[in-house]
Order: C-alpha cells, then sequence, then structure tokens
C-alpha cells in the first residue's frame, strides 16, 4: 500500500526546479495529489509543498535525487500517518 506524505522544498528557481521535482517524482512512481508554490519576500527562493502517495522506498530515494540538483536549497519530507498518529497523541 502506498502511504501519503507531505513533500517540502525550498529551491532558488520556480519553473526549472518545479519541472525537475516533478519528472523525479514521475521516475520513481509517486503520484502527485496537491501542490503549492510560495515565495520569498525578496523572490530570490520558492517553498513547494506537494502531497503525495509514494513507497517508502521510491520517497527516499526521491527525496535523495532531488537533494543533489543544482538550486535545491533544501527538501524534506513527512508522512501524513505520522502527523495524524502525533495528533492524536496530544
Amino acid at each position: 500500500m502506498h502511504a501519503q506524505y507531505t513533500v517540502t522544498a525550498l529551491t532558488e528557481k520556480e519553473n526549472s526546479s518545479f519541472l525537475r521535482l516533478i519528472s523525479a517524482m514521475g521516475r520513481h512512481r509517486i503520484a502527485i495529489e496537491s501542490y503549492a508554490c510560495s515565495t520569498s519576500r525578496s523572490g530570490a527562493t520558492y517553498k513547494h509543498v506537494l502531497t503525495v502517495r509514494a513507497r517508502p522506498e521510491g520517497m527516499r530515494r526521491a527525496v535523495k535525487q532531488i537533494g543533489g540538483y543544482v538550486g535545491v536549497l533544501g527538501i524534506c519530507y513527512r508522512g501524513l500517518e505520522e502527523n495524524a498518529n502525533s495528533e492524536k497523541a496530544g
């Protein structure tokens, strides 16, 4: 079964970085469910937030690959089930 994740990436360029994110996700058979992008006040950096469905191994590989791209300042992911469990516990 595919788990649901939230992926957050901080990049320097919006269009080329978006295309790289999408192509890497496709190569690792990750289904994108939603996408949002915001810019910093200076307009120099972009924050991409994606909600995806993927197998854990595919998610790890995609994030590792995307993190090595030129223009990607940082990337992280978190399982949505982890968020739901932590909210229930609190």
